[in-house]
């Protein structure tokens, strides 16, 4: 369970990792469902701190207390170290050609994983027009307004709520 979560950490790319997880925790090893796969996610979107915080609420599906100290550590121990080090050698090369062209090329990277992300999580979490709506509703309002991200998930979450999705 160390070397599967410390190997999502090192492969996640801002928190956006989302298909990777599925691939391996729902399809390969079936430890947990494509629902705690998406509740965990969604919790780790309303708690303050890092959005794949949600690694702990997996280790924790799996295997208890125990279990989310390991998937914590794992997942985000070997991470910071590496980023240490990669901060390190960043400061002291950023102006180099290739550190520009490694970083620009780094956005549509970065762009196809949250797509990615993104589907796992209409997959699994929508099943119905009034849903899909909803999502849709919420990503637009997110997307074109200053709206607290808190709140339009607490209104669409009631608003699922009292329609029975």
């Amino acid at each position: 369970m160390f070397a599967e979560f410390a190997r999502l950490g090192l492969v996640s790319f801002g928190g956006a990792n989302l298909a990777e997880m599925e691939r391996v925790l729902v399809l390969q090893r079936h430890w947990i469902s494509p629902q705690v796969l998406a509740n965990g996610f969604a919790l780790g979107q309303v708690m303050p701190g890092p959005n794949l915080l949600a690694v702990t609420h997996y280790g924790y599906a799996i295997a208890g207390w125990s279990g989310a100290a390991v998937a914590t550590a794992a997942f985000y121990g070997p991470t910071a170290f590496l980023s240490a080090l990669v901060a390190a050698l960043w400061y002291r090369n950023s102006r180099h050609p290739w550190a520009v062209a490694l970083r620009n090329s780094l956005l549509p990277f970065g762009a196809g994983v949250m797509l990615a992300s993104l589907l796992v999580l209409w997959r699994s979490s929508v099943h119905h027009w009034v849903g899909a709506a909803l999502a849709t509703l919420a990503f637009a309002l997110l997307w074109k307004t200053r709206v607290n991200a808190a709140l339009v998930i607490a209104a669409a979450a009631l608003i699922g709520a009292v329609i029975g999705l």
